[in-house]
C-alpha cells in the first residue's frame, strides 16, 4: 500500500489521515484532530471507535508493507485503552510482527499530541494469495 492510498479510501480521506513514515514491516500515520472525533461536546475526548480505526488503517498498512502494498482483510482485531484520547492530534505507529502465508500480524502504538501512550493494539489480517510459489514470504 502506497501513501496515495488514503486519497483512494473515501474514509480515510475523511479522517484526513497523513503519512508520517513508510518502510517495510513499519507504518506511522498522523490523524489531525476534527471536532466531530469528540465523544461529547462537553468533552475533550475522542471517541474509542476513532481510535481503534486508527489503529486498525496502521497495522493494515504496516502487515502490508510485507506484500507488496496489497491491502488486507482484518480478521480479529484487540485495542487495550490505556488513557482517554484528548482533543489534539494523533499519532500511529504499526509494525509487522509476522507476515505469513495465511496471516500477517501486526502491533499498533498511538500517542497523543503530547507523546503519551493513549492505546495499544494487535490485529490479524488475511495475507493475500501468492500467485506462484516465489511470490510467497519467507
Amino acid at each position: 500500500m502506497s501513501a496515495h492510498s488514503f486519497e483512494r479510501s473515501p474514509y480515510m480521506s475523511f479522517l484526513g489521515l497523513q503519512v508520517v513514515a513508510e518502510e517495510k514491516g513499519r507504518f506511522e500515520c498522523r490523524l489531525p484532530f476534527r471536532p466531530e472525533f469528540l465523544r461529547r461536546d462537553d468533552q475533550d475526548w475522542l471517541h474509542g471507535g476513532v481510535v481503534s480505526a486508527l489503529i486498525d488503517i496502521a497495522g493494515d498498512h504496516a502487515a502490508a508493507t510485507e506484500y507488496g502494498g496489497v491491502g488486507l482483510p482484518t480478521i480479529d482485531m484487540r485495542v487495550d485503552y490505556l488513557r482517554p484520547a484528548r482533543r489534539g492530534d494523533l499519532v500511529a505507529v504499526g509494525r509487522t510482527v509476522r507476515a505469513g502465508r495465511t496471516v500477517a500480524v501486526a502491533d499498533v502504538e498511538v500517542r497523543d499530541a503530547s507523546g503519551a501512550l493513549v492505546a495499544v493494539g494487535r490485529a490479524v489480517y488475511a495475507s493475500p494469495r501468492p500467485t506462484s510459489p516465489e511470490a510467497r514470504p519467507a
